[in-house]
């Protein structure tokens, strides 16, 4: 879409041109005090949409109206397969001659030729040639064309520029002093850049192999990543590792921004611990590293065209969000080294974002965005460097830490064998009289683990461990026993009137009378917060209604503490042959049931 748009505007401009008359750029004139000029402004541009025509089909007179005046700055056209042609001419109009160079950066055009022409003769030279031959004058990221016009000269300069999918460039004229402060200051630029990249992928390296750190050589693998991506973007692999294959600088782009992905992944994955601080992130960590190697591969494969940039710059943006989002939330669990993680990925992403636009032609070149590329990678390096750092530090002080409390411990362990003895003779005494109270205590808790606090008499535990005695005796030798279920009549508004002390007590009085009025072979106990179970062994279920009836009648007579006159209901169960523990007691608490449905105080058998 953007493209269409500026070709409309372009193709608006070109229009305006032919019905205002202007056919031809202004003429670029130049003197012995020209410092620097964007040559843009004083060109014209020819689009060969077929790739058909030579340079002396363009310099005839038949094409001179084909030529329209750029009126941009720079030249910058994506998704184009075009052959792009400019013109543009310099007249020197001083008195003496004129000594200059023309600044073209070609480290992302592969196919570029110029054509100089004075007096009808021609001068034709392959800019990536002649920087990849070892006769070459300047070694740098841009091609220097030299000029030298002489006194009321006019030049006339074209230049022929093929791409694979883009063309992004600018044109300058620098004076010949001009031009060595600019070579200067690249050469500056991109020696520190690489340099300092260099330095830290040694070290890291060296510290690896010291230490068998894999988290150095993580880092490592990421700035040799970093290494080989700038070195593309700036055009110095073209010149050091692949001269005699220009298009390759190209090609190898995208593979290489692959294994920059991978790289960073790899060392965030390492330094994060995501598969232990972050689980499910690590699983969408590991399919982008498994992206980014599909990708590379995909991009080796098929070459520098549309689909791999497209599917380059979608990764680009999933890339980067992921990991500013992972880093953010790697700040808030307080990771040691996070700010410096998040704001290393964040000044990357701005330059690479910036750098991937203007190479594609999406937005116009610029110097600055050019240069700012080189700085914001040293500030991606150094920043993941103070990450590293930071995190190493943290984890020497946890370390360290650990360290000084085993020392503290040493040392409070450490103790003479006098003192020793003498603490050994001491815990031996303390102990020999520990297990006395202990063995004391253990035999009285032995009585209350058995016994209901408030009545004393056997718990609900004990009774069922006794009721079960007697049904084995039962099933075995097939003796008689009979149980007893007593409830107390209206222990809930005793409760209510009084308060549970006095309900306590009502409790206590009926156990001790219960415990003098029964034989030596009966088991009585407390069964519920109300209610009690008696057990009468070698006993009928007669003999045991007799006996229950004997109770009630002296509960019924009893006089009881601050309370007076209190009745009880009596259940009275015979057992079976196969009974278990709930048949016994169910037709036990159905005999309860139908005496206090009569109104209670009353015995009932079933």
């Amino acid at each position: 879409m953007y493209n269409k748009f500026k070709f409309l505007i372009f193709n608006f401009f070109i229009i305006a041109g032919i019905v205002s008359g202007v056919s031809a750029a202004d003429l670029l004139k130049v003197n012995n005090k020209t410092q620097k000029v964007d040559i843009s402004l004083y060109s014209e541009i020819f689009i060969d949409a077929q790739n058909h025509f030579s340079y002396e089909d363009v310099r005839t007179n038949l094409f001179s109206e084909n030529f329209k005046p750029l009126n941009l700055h720079s030249l910058s056209e994506y998704n184009v397969n075009d052959t792009i042609w400019m013109r543009f001419n310099i007249s020197n109009v001083d008195e003496n001659p004129f000594f200059g160079k023309i600044e073209m950066p070609i480290s992302w055009i592969n196919n570029i030729k110029t054509y100089v022409v004075a007096d009808d003769e021609t001068d034709e030279k392959n800019p990536v040639s002649t920087l990849l031959s070892e006769k070459k004058e300047i070694t740098g990221r841009s091609f220097f064309l030299p000029l030298t016009i002489e006194p009321f000269q006019t030049l006339t300069v074209y230049i022929k520029a093929k791409n694979a999918n883009s063309i992004s460039f600018t044109l300058w004229l620098y004076s010949d002093e001009n031009a060595a402060e600019r070579l200067t200051y690249i050469t500056m630029l991109n020696g520190s850049l690489i340099g300092i990249v260099l330095i830290m992928l040694f070290y890291n390296i060296h510290i690896f192999f010291i230490l068998k750190n894999k988290s150095y050589l993580y880092f490592a693998l990421y700035l040799a990543s970093l290494f080989f991506l700038i070195n593309t973007y700036y055009g110095s692999n073209l010149q050091l590792l692949w001269s005699y294959d220009a298009p390759l600088n190209e090609n190898t782009f995208y593979p290489i921004i692959a294994f920059n992905f991978f790289a960073g992944l790899l060392f965030t994955r390492n330094f994060l611990n995501t598969n232990r601080e972050f689980p499910k992130a690590d699983k969408l960590l590991l399919f982008l590293m498994g992206s980014s190697v599909a990708f590379g591969v995909f991009a080796f494969m098929l070459g520098n065209n549309f689909t791999v940039i497209y599917v380059a710059l979608f990764l680009t943006i999933i890339y980067f969000l992921f990991l500013l989002f992972l880093s953010l939330f790697s700040l808030k669990k307080k990771i040691a080294g996070s700010v410096y993680l998040l704001l290393g990925w964040l000044f990357l992403a701005v330059g690479q974002i910036m750098a991937s636009m203007m190479i594609l032609g999406f937005i116009d070149y610029s110097d600055f965005i050019y240069d700012m590329y080189g700085i914001v990678v040293i500030l991606n390096t150094l920043m993941l460097s103070f990450a590293f750092i930071s995190n190493i530090k943290y984890k020497e002080m946890q370390y360290e830490s650990k360290i000084k409390k085993n020392h503290e411990i040493t040392s409070r362990l450490n103790v003479s064998k006098k003192e020793l003895r003498e603490l050994n003779e001491k815990l031996k005494n303390k102990i020999e009289r520990q297990e006395k109270v202990l063995l004391e205590k253990s035999n009285n808790n032995e009585k209350y683990l058995i016994k209901d606090e408030i009545t004393m008499l056997y718990n609900k535990t004990k009774l069922e461990e006794v009721l079960t005695q007697e049904l084995h005796r039962k099933k075995r030798y097939n003796s008689e026993f009979s149980i007893a279920v007593i409830n107390i009549d209206n222990m809930k508004s005793i409760n209510d009137k009084y308060d549970y002390q006095v309900g306590n007590s009502v409790m206590k009085e009926m156990a001790d009378l219960f415990i003098h009025n029964i034989r030596y072979l009966d088991t009585v106990g407390r069964w519920s917060e109300k209610e009690y179970l008696i057990i009468y062994p070698e006993t009928k279920g007669d003999q045991a209604y007799l006996a229950a009836q004997k109770l009630h009648k002296l509960v019924e007579e009893a006089k009881f503490f601050f309370v007076g006159k209190v009745t009880a209901s009596f259940g009275v169960a015979n057992s079976h042959r196969d009974d278990t523990l709930q048949d016994i007691m169910k037709r036990a608490y159905e005999a309860l049931e139908k005496a206090q449905e009569e109104g209670g105080n009353r015995v009932e058998i079933v």
